[in-house]
């Protein structure tokens, strides 16, 4: 009988985990997680009343057939205690996460200006060698790709975007009006974080800079080279 009753519950079981899987891309992710933490509650209660008290699937079947009004109101209050439990873990890993996301910007102006400073200068760096490898471009077999003057010309332009980037970059530091001083630090020196993984991929970090390469008028005397 027990044998029976096993393999017509696993057979059960396999139908169930048939029509989840059609049906798992229509439920929301939350509804899943609350399901999975309702049926661990489930599965680790029975398991500790049949190590504790020998209780059985079988006593449970009686069980239900005489109190199942009892047992269905003890379902409810227990998916209603871990949805409530789930929504404080919630709660508490979101305004973590904002807290640290927030302690970023609570940092003192110098420390934007200067983070800014390094990454405009190794961003100029970093452009003004591409402008060198594409004027010596060569191929595997030591011939030129491209003509010399083509190869010069295309290095020139990208020195001049470059150039061009740097100039805009540095105006907040060098000139910046009423509304750049009045403006958070944060969003004044806004750092573009793909370009400053590319970077980093790269091989440039911020800390590679010197200190006195920051230096506004340092800045200045690099935005007007007498070649340009």
């Amino acid at each position: 009988m027990m044998t029976c009753f096993l393999s017509r519950f696993l057979g059960l079981g396999r139908c169930g985990l048939q029509v989840l899987e059609r049906r798992m891309g229509h439920f929301n992710h939350c509804t899943l997680a609350l399901a999975t933490l309702d049926l661990v509650c489930i599965v680790c209660l029975l398991h500790y009343q049949l190590a504790r008290h020998g209780r059985d699937l079988f006593f449970w079947c009686e069980e239900l057939d005489q109190r199942l009004v009892e047992y269905m109101l003890s379902a409810v209050v227990l998916m209603a205690s871990v949805s409530v439990l789930g929504s404080c873990v919630d709660g508490f890993i979101f305004s973590a996460l904002v807290q640290r996301k927030m302690s970023r910007f609570d940092m003192p102006r110098q420390y934007f200006e200067d983070r800014y400073r390094r990454f405009v200068f190794m961003r100029l760096v970093r452009q003004l060698e591409q402008a060198l490898k594409v004027q010596a471009k060569q191929s595997e077999l030591g011939e030129r790709m491209m003509t010399p003057l083509a190869n010069l010309f295309e290095a020139q332009q990208l020195i001049k975007e470059a150039i061009d980037e740097f100039r805009t970059a540095v105006r907040v530091l060098l000139w910046p009006n009423r509304s750049d001083v009045l403006a958070e630090a944060f969003v004044l020196f806004h750092i573009s974080e793909s370009q400053l993984s590319d970077l980093t991929l790269q091989g440039y970090r911020l800390n590679d800079v010197e200190g006195e390469d920051m230096s506004n008028s340092r800045l200045s005397q690099m935005l007007n080279p007498l070649w340009y």
